[in-house]
């Protein structure tokens, strides 16, 4: 009893949804406003959708633990489309495929309405699944009889017309051997039925004994895809493909000796620039260096010094005088060229500093 509690919200938790199921309840309330129709309560609903003058009906189908897990579309009448497989599930939208708890249902559902808007699907005839109308491809499956089904929750809107109600789905068939689904198998995904019919129109007047039959000898198979006229078209484009490949390689080659010839230049080109480079960087740095040996500042320190050099040279001079070691003639010769240096070099050290002042151009 306890178990049968929780499970339909009794006992001292009931109006108490848990966060699943509050999930669970958001993501339908989504799906309703987009209009879809309930077929069974929490559990499987529809959109109805026009294409090319069909009304084509999405059938979405919620697991137990949704949205924990994602949910399950299915498409009828039969149709091909890339999102679409064979057992009619669609398996190609990124949002259903990724569908997770903070997923958005109206919105995934939205991306396969849009995606069918944009690239429609094409309705597979309905005579390759009940068998009914054409009499050579004729199936076991006997057309539905009696009133349709009726689904719960239809009832549940007050007012609501007939006409709203979504048509119910057509009964699917079983998976079984190729004899019993005929031509169904060609389909292959995104493939179209009337297409191939176009392609292989012989195939329309074949019983099942004859497509078995055929399905087994690879040889006819063969020979029919040979005649097939888009085959033809795809052997001559490429030949002409393979003939323009090949004119092409035989231009490249043709001009092989002069690609080498300028690869011989470039590679020539290449090595002359970097001694240039290296030229150029030493260069460079000869520059740098007689830049500071004949900066400003740096020929003012030389005549700083070489005015000392020379007052003391003057007064070595003075003093061999003094001790006699020179004469008078001697020394007024030799001392005079001394301050003569000195003072020459002083007055070029003071007009140099004026330059260098006026101009800014200490380091």
């Amino acid at each position: 009893m306890m178990k049968m509690n929780r499970l339909f919200g009794g006992g001292k938790h009931k109006g108490q949804a848990t966060n699943l199921q509050a999930q669970r309840a958001k993501q339908i309330e989504s799906l309703k406003k987009l209009g879809a129709h309930e077929i069974l309560k929490d559990t499987e609903y529809r959109v109805v959708t026009q294409q090319g003058g069909t009304n084509l009906t999405l059938q979405i189908n919620l697991p137990a633990q949704f949205p924990s897990e994602k949910p399950i579309l299915t498409v009828q009448p039969a149709v091909t489309h890339p999102w679409v497989d064979l057992q009619m599930k669609v398996v190609g939208c990124p949002n259903i495929n990724n569908f997770s708890l903070h997923s958005d249902l109206g919105q995934a559902v939205q991306a396969v309405l849009e995606e069918f808007k944009k690239s429609p699907p094409a309705i597979v005839p309905q005579h390759y699944i009940l068998g009914s109308s054409n009499p050579t491809i004729g199936l076991t499956v006997p057309k539905p009889g009696g009133p349709l089904p009726s689904y719960p929750g239809f009832n549940a809107y007050p007012g609501s017309q007939p006409s709203a109600i979504p048509p119910p789905l057509p009964p699917r068939r079983p998976q079984s051997g190729v004899g019993d689904l005929g031509l169904d198998q060609l389909t292959l995904g995104s493939i179209e039925v009337a297409k191939i019919l176009s392609e292989f129109p012989a195939l329309k007047d074949m019983k099942i004994h004859e497509l078995n039959e055929l399905s087994e000898d690879e040889d006819k198979i063969m020979e029919m895809i040979q005649k097939a006229p888009d085959l033809g078209k795809f052997i001559q484009q490429r030949e002409a493909l393979a003939s323009t490949c090949v004119q092409l390689a035989q231009s490249n080659l043709s001009k092989k000796s002069e690609i080498e010839n300028l690869r011989k230049i470039l590679l020539a080109k290449s090595a002359e620039l970097d001694n240039l480079k290296i030229e150029f960087e030493n260069h460079c740095e000869r520059h740098m260096s007689l830049s500071d040996e004949y900066h400003p500042s740096h020929i003012q320190t030389n005549l700083k010094v070489a005015v000392m050099e020379a007052d003391e040279e003057s007064e070595v001079v003075a003093e061999k005088f003094l001790d006699k070691e020179l004469d008078v003639d001697e020394f007024l010769k030799s001392f005079m060229e001394k301050r003569t240096l000195c003072h020459l070099r002083r007055a070029k050290e003071e007009k140099l500093n004026q330059i260098i002042l006026s101009q800014g151009l200490r380091y």
